[in-house]
C-alpha cells in the first residue's frame, strides 16, 4: 500500500511539474504585451504629433493627458500581474518599459509641454536650447528602454521556441 502512495506521489509530482506554460500560453503572452506596447507609442506618437502639428494648447494637453493616464494604467496592470513563469523577464521588461515611458513622460515631456505652451513673444534663447536638450534626452531613453524591451522578448521567443514577426 505505500507502495502505490509512493507511486502515485511520484506520478502525481511528476504532472505538477510539466505544468508550465506552453508555447502557446507564451505566444499569447507576448501578442498581449505586444498589443500593450503599440497602444502606448501609438498614444506617445499621437501626443508628440499634436505638438508637431501646431495644435492648440487644450489638444496638446489632453493627448499628454490620455497619453500619461494609459501609462499609470499599463503600470498598475504588469505589476499586479501574476508572474508568467519562474524567470517572468518578458513581463519585467514590460514593466520596465512603462516605468521608463513614464518617468520620460512626468519629467521630460511635462517640462516640453510647458515650454511648448509659453506665449511665443516670452520664449527665449534658453528655452529653445532646454527644448533641443529634452528631446535629446527623451529619444536616449525610450531607445535605451525600448532596446532591452526587445532584447527581453527575443530572449522570451527563443526560451518559448516561437518566431518573432515584425
Amino acid at each position: 500500500m505505500k507502495k502505490i502512495f509512493l507511486l502515485l506521489g511520484i506520478a502525481f509530482a511528476a504532472t505538477m511539474i510539466s505544468c508550465g506554460p506552453t508555447t502557446e500560453d507564451a505566444i499569447k503572452h507576448n501578442d498581449d504585451i505586444v498589443a500593450d506596447r503599440k497602444e502606448m507609442l501609438d498614444l506617445e506618437s499621437d501626443f508628440v504629433d499634436a505638438i508637431v502639428n501646431g495644435q492648440d494648447e487644450a489638444d496638446i494637453k489632453k493627448t499628454f493627458k490620455k497619453y500619461t493616464d494609459f501609462l499609470g494604467e499599463m503600470e498598475k496592470k504588469y505589476d499586479e500581474m501574476d508572474e508568467f513563469d519562474e524567470k517572468d523577464t518578458f513581463r519585467k521588461a514590460m514593466i520596465s518599459l512603462v516605468k521608463e515611458f513614464k518617468k520620460v513622460a512626468e519629467n521630460e515631456y511635462d517640462e516640453m509641454v510647458k515650454i511648448y505652451t509659453k506665449d511665443p513673444d516670452a520664449l527665449t534663447d534658453a528655452d529653445y536650447e532646454k527644448w533641443e536638450e529634452l528631446t535629446t534626452v527623451v529619444d536616449e531613453k525610450e531607445s535605451k528602454a525600448n532596446d532591452e524591451f526587445l532584447d527581453a522578448q527575443k530572449e522570451f521567443a527563443k526560451e518559448y521556441n516561437f518566431d518573432l514577426k515584425d
